[in-house]
């Protein structure tokens, strides 16, 4: 009967302990889980209005340079719940508010690397991202007329290294749409108090 020799046994274990070590190298990150960025925290604002309407006129262009289509989550759908996060409709049937998202945009921006010997020995940041995020809160009368207006556009910059990761990359595209949204919704909140105050409640 055929019994293996120590030194077989020995190299048929080497090839399978090698094997599991390469799949376990080979086996990629798993992509974390975002949460919804939503603006919930800050107090309700009540408008003399009797119904609330979003429209997002923004087209993502969905190639680059502009990335907003690749982030965990997505910038201008994000915007649009703004207006059910922080306006209420209290007011009177003949008015309504229009909440008009702008824009919503995250573009890429290569930069310049060290290139050669000397850039093989660098790390260095790579790419800048520049959110920029643009909405306009109208109040109309019932002929469809504007009588009031708020607007606020604000933007944000950040850059990442040549040696980011997938995963890295995505949160940092994360991190730079919530900043932003936050900017955002503290700007318009303001703008608002200051442009709409006769018709906040």
């Amino acid at each position: 009967m055929f019994r293996p020799t120590l030194s077989r046994s020995l190299a048929f274990f080497s090839i399978g302990f090698l094997a599991l070590v390469l799949a376990a190298c080979a086996t990629p990150d798993p992509a974390p889980r975002y949460a919804d960025i939503t603006f919930q925290g800050g107090q309700k604002i009540g408008l003399d209005v009797g119904s609330i309407e979003v429209v997002n006129e923004y087209r993502e262009p969905l190639s680059r340079p502009h990335v907003e289509h690749l982030v965990p989550v997505n910038p201008g759908r994000t915007m649009e719940r703004w207006a059910s996060d922080r306006l209420t409709a209290s007011g009177t049937q003949f008015n309504r508010a229009v909440l008009r998202v702008k824009e919503a945009s995250i573009v890429e921006e290569k930069l310049r690397t060290t290139t050669g010997l000397r850039g093989t020995f660098t790390n260095e940041q790579a790419e800048r991202y520049t959110a920029t995020a643009e909405a306009v809160l109208e109040i109309l009368d019932n002929r469809g007329s504007r009588i009031g207006m708020a607007e606020a556009r604000v933007q944000r910059s950040r850059t990442v290294p040549e040696d980011i990761t997938l995963n890295d990359r995505e949160r940092a595209w994360y991190e730079l749409t919530e900043t932003t949204l936050r900017d955002l919704d503290a700007t318009l909140t303001r703008n608002v108090q200051t442009h709409l105050g006769r018709f906040v409640r």
